[in-house]
């Protein structure tokens, strides 16, 4: 879980900035939805668009709408104030309003008064009007917003920032930043049992979401009562109405980590900057992982049937469509997705019987797949497969050897189940339950969600696994590059990955080796190709074309990312431009070199732009991913991106054309990069060569 130096008050009033104590607001007492009014071209401190409100939506009077902005400790907006001029951010968002339809061109909002100008009132197009104040209108309200700017390190949970939703059984109290609304660290189900399914948590109380809960446990800590998520949102909708023509598309971010890592709260799914630019409401959860999360065996009675990750996903999906609502998503629109095992796991819950229903739309970052050992790889195992990793955790554990082995796995201290979690492959399990097939039922008529899909992946995905720097996930350096033999003399590679020898592919001419340089490079830069084809490229161009031509989900849009920021917290210098050097410079686009983009967190999380096109880079990212959960189609349409003032990427849509359906006669991809394109996909006669061709999932 990322750190965060959080400023945290247990105080339960604030004072206003009319110098007046009052208690946390909620929603419900404001009689009115809320909308967070910002420009967000991810620029964060850096931005020149620094016009933003608090749009009170209800028609009130100048003095309840007064009234409503001292309750969230805000006064009305003015535009004389610095840095608030009306061009500078909030002519952009009320024409994004209008463009919703929730209010016409010409409505009023209350706005501060001036000298001689006691009842003031701006149009959406930025007109001025003094009005009659014997006259009782009522309008919406424009409140300042002070809130400040949250980064990866710090966020201010001042009680002036904070609110409270009801969501019928519970009162959450979350806060605002300048980007959104933010409630970090809810309950979702009750606290886990080790080995057992998890189930909705539904006990009535009050709940501070100011902070995220613990991470599950993994080698680098964590706690087995892990079960919390994050909403970001930009709009909370009013208790007693919440219309839902109003509410937003959800978009529920399943973290990556190889099943046996991180969390919904690391700096890399922050959410709130996705929700406030693309006007979704974003999820991000933690599930448990490794041992804890997918263990299983079929030795009789013990009840350790493995899947509970995925379960708890499951969980955290029934919650959402109980709850969401209350925080401005709509149920009944639901994407979800993930990056590496996040995209393993979206694949499995979109053929389990157990999701049924409870999501709309899938997206899918580097769904790892391919070759495993001598084999090609399954999305998960069977029971009885996986009793050998059973047995070596209990004898890891020392339970092999106890009175009862199933009774002391299940009770022996967390951390020494840590220990025993052995460097190994965690996935699925088919446990017929949860998941009912070996793989991702492309090519048969198992149950497969009928959804539009989203699927790609990064250019050059392996090469983080392969660099000398690679540390792994658990701080040891290490990696396949270590343990391949090179030979110059013949300019081949020697040695197996995964039970795979590749001096074959090295010896084929649908792989030649670079030649003029230093051979060591140019054997890597092969072993990249090779594996990126092996783990993922291949397996994903497979299951879209088989999905398209089996008629399987209505469309399939396919990318490959050749353009890449990698995140701090995993990267090596082949994944970055040259030192001195530019992104236009070539390096590797490694796996994860896409995910800070497309969450639109490259600043927030400390990561500064390398030149002029990675944040408007990531604006496109962001506009694509949020189009696709708004319209299940990732081309944003013209009018909206006028109406929002997003002309980076409105000049980008233009220049590339219209990002493709695939089709099984002829597969395309979008070429994301900046001057993005359509084409044919990358790397079929390399796949083909290795065996893993459009066909190779039809066996």
């Amino acid at each position: 879980m990322a750190s965060k130096s959080i400023v945290l008050l247990s105080a339960v009033c604030c004072l206003g900035q009319a110098g007046f104590v009052q208690a946390v607001p909620e929603v419900s007492s404001l009689q009115s939805g809320l909308t967070i009014l910002k420009d967000n071209d991810l620029w964060e401190q850096y931005s020149t668009r620094t016009a933003a409100a608090i749009l009170v939506e209800a028609a009130k009077t100048l003095a309840d709408g007064q009234s409503s902005c001292a309750t969230l400790s805000e006064s009305l907006w003015a535009p004389e104030a610095q840095g608030q001029a009306f061009s500078a951010g909030l002519n952009n968002t009320l024409s994004y309003q209008h463009h919703l339809g929730k209010f016409s061109k010409n409505e009023l909002y209350w706005i501060a008064p001036a000298a001689g100008k006691p009842c003031r009132a701006i149009s959406g197009t930025g007109e001025i009007k003094s009005l009659d104040c014997h006259r009782q209108y009522r309008l919406p309200t424009l409140c300042t917003h002070s809130a400040p700017v949250s980064n990866a390190t710090s966020s201010d949970t001042s009680p002036q920032y904070q609110i409270t939703v009801n969501t019928g059984r519970n009162k959450i109290t979350g806060f605002r930043d300048s980007a959104g609304f933010r409630f970090d660290g809810i309950r979702y189900a009750h606290p886990a049992q080790r080995f057992k399914h998890s189930i909705v948590f539904d006990s009535p109380g009050t709940f501070n979401a100011l902070a995220f809960g613990d991470q599950c446990t993994q080698p680098s800590g964590g706690s087995e009562d892990c079960l919390f998520l994050n909403v970001a949102t930009p709009y909370l909708p009013p208790a007693f109405s919440g219309r839902s023509k109003d509410l937003k598309p959800v978009v529920f971010v399943i973290h990556g980590g190889g099943f046996t890592h991180g969390s919904g709260s690391i700096n890399n799914y922050d959410g709130v900057n996705l929700a406030s630019r693309g006007d979704v409401v974003v999820v991000n959860l933690h599930y448990r992982l490794g041992v804890f999360g997918f263990l299983a065996t079929d030795t009789p009675g013990s009840g350790i049937t493995g899947n509970f990750g995925i379960g708890d996903m499951i969980t955290a999906l029934k919650w959402v469509e109980a709850n969401i609502a209350a925080f401005g998503g709509d149920p009944r629109r639901v994407t979800i997705g993930g990056e590496s095992a996040g995209a393993g796991a979206t694949q499995t819950l979109m053929a389990s019987k157990a999701a049924k229903g409870l999501f709309k739309a899938a997206i899918m970052e580097s769904p790892v797949g391919g070759y495993d050992a001598d084999q090609i790889e399954n999305n998960s195992r069977t029971l009885s497969e996986s009793n050998t990793l059973f047995q070596s955790v209990l004898t890891a554990a020392g339970c092999a050897s106890a009175a009862n082995p199933i009774q002391c796995i299940k009770t022996i201290p967390a951390a020494d189940l840590v220990a025993a979690d052995l460097p190994l492959t965690w996935r699925p399990v088919k446990d017929n339950i949860i998941v009912h097939s070996r793989d991702f039922p492309v090519a048969n008529r198992d149950y497969l969600a009928d959804v539009p899909i989203m699927m790609g992946v990064n250019r050059d995905e392996w090469a983080v696994f392969l660099s000398s720097e690679f540390s792994g996930y658990s701080g040891n350096t290490s990696s396949v590059y270590d343990y391949l033999q090179f030979a110059s003399t013949d300019q081949a590679i020697f040695g197996e990955v995964k039970n795979r020898n590749l001096t074959d592919f090295a010896n084929h001419p649908a792989f030649p080796l670079y030649t003029g340089g230093n051979p060591d490079h140019a054997a890597f830069n092969l072993t990249v190709r090779v594996l990126g084809n092996a783990f993922t490229r291949c397996k994903a161009w497979s299951q879209a074309y088989l999905l398209s031509k089996n008629n399987r989900v209505p469309k399939i849009f396919l990318y490959e990312a050749r353009r890449a920021y990698q995140p701090a917290r995993f990267t090596v210098s082949e994944c970055e431009p040259p030192v001195g050097g530019t992104p236009a410079d070539e390096y590797f686009k490694c796996h994860s070199g896409i995910v800070d983009t497309i969450a639109g967190v490259l600043i927030w999380s400390g990561a500064m732009p390398r030149d002029a096109q990675d944040i408007p880079f990531s604006q496109l990212l962001v506009d694509y991913w949020s189009t696709f959960a708004w319209n299940h189609n990732p081309n944003p349409k013209k009018k909206y991106l006028e109406a929002r003032g997003y002309w980076n990427t409105l000049g980008q849509v233009q220049r590339g054309g219209e990002w493709e359906a695939s089709k099984w006669r002829n597969p395309t991809m979008r070429v994301l990069q900046w001057d993005g394109y359509q084409s044919g996909l990358s790397e079929i006669e390399q796949c083909d060569v290795l065996g893993l061709g459009f066909t190779y999932l039809d066996n």
